[in-house]
């Protein structure tokens, strides 16, 4: 069970916003965009209740937080240049709110877990100024492409409202083993999460889990396997990696979700986030990532 530490407000912080005093505790070894993300995800509560980073603290208030770690400097990782030029030269739309990202497999979205950094350490380390700069979603470390940065905190409410309001528009393509039938066009079912390890999680089928819908579009036959467009309609964790798998066609290269030996039918998973279609700043914008990272490619090695 993780353990909690308490802050008792006193009179001489009566008055000062939960951040600023957050800061102040915390001085440089914890990474603002770290307290700005444990107050909103509740890690760090105010008398038990989630708060906003601006709440005026009054005498007698209990703040209670977990274990705050920094993980290992970035600095001291090898190879670290060539690990910039590759992710900067991933970056596929920059704006004053947003960046997007054709993330490459196999980079995790943050750092944890005993690494040194993921995208978006690296992205802070490319740009300037940048403390406030926060992951708009998560992608899985093997999925590759379009992955959102939010360079403000005002982008990042913004874009987080999108996603609740089911206005960001996601397309996916992926290799499945198997020939997928014409008329599989959707799957929905409901699905829940649970941890296997301290690290890892994994995805089933329940009726008291949330909702899942995933829209299915078929680009290829491939002698054994087909090349598909999947267009999530909800969220889930590993949605539709799962998906797939619960069909009876999973991903080539998924070692999570696997039938036989499609596992190992590919050397990375076969799943990449093509396009992303969200606001920024009142405008819509479609953006793709061509670089597939190998799947268009597969067919050449079959």
């Amino acid at each position: 069970m993780t353990k909690i530490n308490l802050f008792l407000i006193n009179k001489e912080n009566e008055g000062r916003r939960l951040d600023n005093f957050l800061f102040s505790k915390f001085k440089k070894g914890i990474p603002k965009s770290k307290i700005y993300s444990s107050i909103r995800k509740a890690k760090i509560k105010v008398n038990g209740r989630k708060t906003r980073p601006d709440y005026k603290l009054i005498v007698g208030d209990k703040i209670g937080y977990p274990e705050l770690v920094q993980k290992s400097d970035i600095n001291t990782s090898p190879n670290l240049n060539a690990h910039l030029t590759l992710i900067k030269d991933s970056i596929i739309y920059d704006s004053t709110n947003f960046l997007v990202i054709n993330k490459p497999p196999n980079y995790a979205v943050h750092g944890g877990s005993g690494l040194n950094f993921g995208i978006i350490e690296i992205v802070r380390k490319i740009y300037k100024y940048s403390e406030n700069f926060n992951l708009a979603h998560r992608i899985d470390k093997s999925t590759s492409g379009c992955l959102v940065i939010a360079k403000k905190m005002s982008a990042l409410r913004d874009i987080h409202k999108q996603f609740r309001d089911r206005s960001v528009k996601k397309v996916y393509e992926c290799i499945v083993k198997g020939s997928w039938p014409k008329e599989l066009k959707k799957i929905k079912n409901s699905l829940d999460t649970q941890k296997t390890s301290k690290t890892d999680h994994k995805t089933f089928k329940t009726n008291s889990g949330k909702e899942s819908l995933t829209k299915f579009y078929i680009n290829e036959q491939m002698n054994g396997y087909t090349k598909i467009t999947a267009i999530p309609q909800t969220g889930r964790t590993h949605q539709i990696r799962f998906h797939c798998v619960d069909a009876g066609f999973p991903i080539i290269g998924d070692k999570k979700y696997f039938l036989d030996n499609s596992k190992t039918d590919a050397k990375r998973l076969m799943l990449h986030a093509r396009q992303i279609e969200f606001t920024d700043n009142k405008k819509k914008v479609k953006v793709t990532s061509e670089d597939d990272y190998g799947l268009t490619d597969f067919k050449k090695s079959i």
